[in-house]
């Protein structure tokens, strides 16, 4: 299957269970966790940080990786992404780390974060991917909130 039409039919899959969670948004970050983990080989690592007072948290994760369970603000790139607003994509240890802040509102939600095996495995294609996984979860956020 063509990367693009994967990418595709995870959007689908993703987009039918966030309608039929509702204002479950913390188990819809499970299964896109396990989603994106389960059915992209090259995804070694899937990952969701909330915030906690000071704190970057992992609420849940899927794969191996060598982030702490607990990243300080300030500290790596959890809160580079943080200050951008922004996704922040970095080649480490011979493999691709992505992060993308979501919000609600102007508050720092959390991190999504996403780690290949490899340096060219994660393209712009997957990067707008991750970038409409946090939209959707602001607006799940909000929905949970209003």
């Amino acid at each position: 299957m063509r990367k693009a039409d994967l990418l595709d039919e995870l959007r689908a899959d993703i987009g039918v269970v966030s309608d039929k969670l509702e204002r479950e948004v913390y188990s819809l970050y499970r299964f896109v966790i396990q989603t994106l983990h389960e059915k992209v080989a090259g995804y070694r690592y899937v990952g969701i940080y909330l915030t906690s007072p000071g704190i970057f948290r992992c609420f849940s994760r899927a794969g191996n990786s060598l982030l702490s369970p607990v990243v300080r603000f300030g500290e790596g790139l959890f809160s580079l992404a943080a200050a951008r607003g922004n996704v922040v994509r970095e080649q480490v240890d011979g493999g691709t780390e992505v992060y993308v802040p979501f919000y609600r509102g102007h508050h720092l939600v959390g991190i999504f974060v996403v780690i290949s095996d490899k340096p060219d495995s994660i393209d712009d294609e997957d990067i707008a991917l991750f970038c409409e996984l946090a939209s959707l979860f602001e607006t799940k956020v909000e929905g949970c909130n209003s």
